[in-house]
C-alpha cells in the first residue's frame, strides 16, 4: 500500500511533508524494528535475536521501539515524497513524530533557496604594481650580503660593521624587561633592524667594552605593552667585525648567480619582483572579489540549512584540533574564547559560507559558465602527471565522471573561470 503524503511549501525554501501510515504499515515496520532491536536484548533461555517478539517487546522501552519503527519507515517515505511531489532537497530532511495513531511523521525538506546576485556590485579595483629601481638595488645588495666576508678588527665600531652583543633591557624602574635579554646577538650598524637609536649608540665601541644608554620604544612597537615606554639597554661587545662586500662584476654575476651579466642579473631580479607583486595583487583581488560577492548576494537561509553547515564546520574544526593533539577545551583556554564565543563565530561563518557558495552558484548560472568533458580530462591529466604511476592508478577511479572528486574538481574549474571573467 502506498504511503499517504501531503506537502506544504513554506518560507525559506522549506517543504513540510506529512506521511500518514496505515495500521498495517505501522505493524509491519514495528515487527522489523523488534527484530533489529532483539539482538541487544538479553532474555534468559534465548540466544540474542532468537527470543519471541512479544518477550522482546516487554523488555524494550516503548519510546525506543517507536523511534526504531519510524527509522525503518523513513527511507521509503523520503523516496516517495521526493518522487511524488518533485522535491529537490539539498540536505538530508529532518523527521519528527506528530501523532502515534495513525502514525504520522512530519518530514522537513530544504530545497535550494532563491538567490539573487547583483553582478554589477561584484567589482574589484585593480592596482597597477611597479618595481622601482631602488627596490631592485636593495634586493641586489641583499643578495650580495650572502657573499660578504667578515674579519675581526681592533678598532672602534663604525657604520657597516657587524657587532656580536650580549644585551639586556630595564624599564623606567630598573626592572628587567621580559624578552629583552639576548646572548651573542649579531647587529650590523646602519641596518635599521633594531629600534631607532640603538645602532647609533654602538658607534665607537670596541671588543670587550660595555655601554648603557636610554631609549624609548616606538609608539607603534609590535609589543603593545612596550609602546612608547622608556628603556635602558646594557650591552657588552663580544666582537667587532669589518664587513666587506665583493665587487659586483659580470664575472661575479655569472659565477655566483648564473647570470650572463650584471644587467641580466638586475633584469632577472626585476622580473621576479614584478611576478611576486602581481601574485600578491592577484591574491588581494581574489579576496576582495569574495567579499564583494558576499555583499552582493541576497538569500533567505533556513535555520536548518545554517545548522547543517554549522555542524560541518564544528566537525572539521574538531578534526583539525585532534590532528594538532589539542582538545576543544584546551583551545578555548589558549584562545581565551568561551563556548558561546565559538558558537557565535561558527554560526556567522556558516551563514557567510553558505551565502558565498550559493552566490557563486548563481553567478555561474547567470553567466552560463560551464566546463567541457575535454577540459575536465585535461585538468585531471595535469593533476595526475606529477604523480607516480601506481598513485595515478589508485586515484583514477575517484576522478571518473560523476564521482565526488570529479564533481569537486569541476566546481573548482567553474569558479576559476568565473573569477577570470570577473577579474580580467
Amino acid at each position: 500500500m502506498p504511503i499517504a503524503t501531503t506537502i506544504k511549501r513554506l518560507a525559506k525554501s522549506k517543504v513540510e511533508c506529512r506521511a500518514v501510515y496505515s495500521t498495517e504499515q505501522t505493524a509491519q515496520a514495528r515487527s522489523q524494528a523488534l527484530t533489529a532491536l532483539s539482538s541487544s536484548v538479553n532474555i534468559p533461555g534465548f540466544r540474542p535475536g532468537k527470543a519471541p517478539s512479544h518477550l522482546v517487546a516487554d523488555k524494550i522501552d516503548e519510546g525506543r521501539l517507536l523511534e526504531e519503527t519510524v527509522r525503518t519507515l523513513l527511507p521509503e517515505a523520503i523516496r516517495s515524497a521526493v518522487t511524488e511531489h518533485k522535491i529537490a532537497p539539498i540536505i538530508p530532511p529532518k523527521a519528527s513524530i506528530e501523532k502515534e495513531e495513525p502514525l504520522t511523521v512530519v518530514l522537513t525538506f530544504i530545497e535550494r533557496p532563491t538567490v539573487s546576485v547583483k553582478a554589477n556590485k561584484v567589482t574589484v579595483d585593480r592596482k597597477e604594481k611597479t618595481v622601482e629601481e631602488k627596490d631592485v638595488e636593495n634586493m641586489l645588495k641583499s643578495l650580495m650580503q650572502e657573499h660578504q666576508t667578515r674579519k675581526p678588527i681592533d678598532r672602534p665600531a663604525a657604520t657597516g660593521d657587524r657587532l656580536i652583543l650580549d644585551v639586556r633591557g630595564e624599564d623606567g624602574e630598573g626592572k628587567p624587561i621580559v624578552g629583552s635579554e639576548m646572548k651573542d646577538r649579531p647587529v650590523v650598524i646602519g641596518s635599521k633592524m633594531l629600534i631607532p637609536g640603538f645602532e647609533d649608540a654602538l658607534i665607537g665601541l670596541k671588543t670587550g667594552e660595555s655601554k648603557s644608554f636610554p631609549l624609548k620604544f616606538p609608539e607603534k612597537y609590535h609589543a603593545e605593552h612596550l609602546q612608547g615606554k622608556p628603556v635602558t639597554f646594557h650591552v657588552v661587545v663580544k666582537a667587532v667585525e669589518e664587513v666587506t662586500l665583493p665587487e659586483l662584476t659580470d664575472a661575479f654575476a655569472k659565477e655566483k648567480f648564473q647570470a650572463q651579466s650584471v644587467t641580466a642579473l638586475r633584469d632577472r631580479i626585476r622580473t621576479a619582483m614584478k611576478d611576486q607583486e602581481d601574485r600578491i595583487e592577484r591574491q588581494r583581488r581574489e579576496g576582495a572579489f569574495f567579499e564583494a560577492l558576499l555583499t552582493a548576494t541576497t538569500v533567505d537561509l533556513a535555520e536548518e540549512l545554517i545548522e547543517d553547515e554549522f555542524q560541518s564546520l564544528i566537525e572539521d574544526f574538531a578534526g583539525s584540533l585532534k590532528e594538532q593533539g589539542m582538545t576543544l577545551e584546551q583551545w578555548m583556554q589558549k584562545s581565551q574564547k568561551t563556548a558561546k564565543d565559538l558558537d557565535a563565530d561558527m554560526r556567522k561563518r556558516a551563514t557567510d559560507r553558505l551565502t558565498l557558495r550559493l552566490g557563486m552558484q548563481q553567478l555561474i548560472q547567470d553567466k552560463e559558465i560551464s566546463v567541457s568533458d575535454e577540459d575536465m580530462q585535461k585538468a585531471i591529466q595535469e593533476m595526475m602527471e606529477p604523480l607516480e604511476a601506481s598513485k595515478r592508478l589508485e586515484l583514477a577511479p575517484l576522478y571518473a565522471k560523476g564521482e565526488k572528486n570529479y564533481e569537486q574538481l569541476k566546481w573548482q574549474k567553474m569558479v576559476e573561470k568565473v573569477m577570470e571573467e570577473m577579474l580580467k
